[in-house]
């Protein structure tokens, strides 16, 4: 993320086009202005954008016009509100930036939700089709209690076979 730590810097929203963030980045940096695309990556997952479809953009001098932003290859238009373009602070990108890192090391079946107390179902494997109640979970393998037999029956498995019962 090509961004700037200095105090006062205002950061404007841009809308991208469906599945543009890449592509309108690459076209602002190559326009000089400095782009920010808070993301994260998990191990075995693709790249996503956490806010799908915005960018932040600043001028990289105080100079700078924000005009051309709206024409750029892969931005579909500034956002607004009302006349004013929205915008936020070097504050509020370095919380973003934080986030982005936060969520890109959490453990994957924590960001599922899979946290004691949820309800989930076996999707695959042996227990396919079962229900059962999360009691803790780490990083790959989480602790589900069942019900088999009529008896509770604590077993362990891998996040991938489990989603969130609704």
């Amino acid at each position: 993320m090509a961004e700037s730590r200095a105090s006062g810097r205002r950061w404007y929203v841009a809308l991208t086009k469906p599945r543009g963030e890449a592509l309108a980045r690459e076209q602002l940096e190559r326009q000089g202005y400095l782009t920010a695309l808070p993301g994260f990556q998990r191990a075995g997952q693709r790249w996503q954008p956490l806010f799908p479809r915005y960018i932040f953009v600043a001028p990289a001098t105080p100079e700078q016009s924000i005009a051309p932003i709206r024409s750029t290859i892969g931005v579909a238009s500034l956002v607004r509100f009302g006349v004013t373009p929205a915008s936020v602070g070097d504050d509020v990108i370095n919380e973003l930036a934080g986030l982005a890192q936060e969520l890109q090391d959490m453990p994957a079946s924590v960001a599922k939700g899979m946290v004691a107390g949820e309800r989930v179902r076996f999707v695959s494997g042996a227990l396919k089709g079962l229900e059962g109640l999360v009691t803790a979970n780490a990083d790959q393998r989480v602790m589900i209690l069942l019900e088999i037999l009529g008896r509770e029956v604590e077993v362990s498995a891998d996040f991938k076979d489990l989603q969130l019962s609704r």
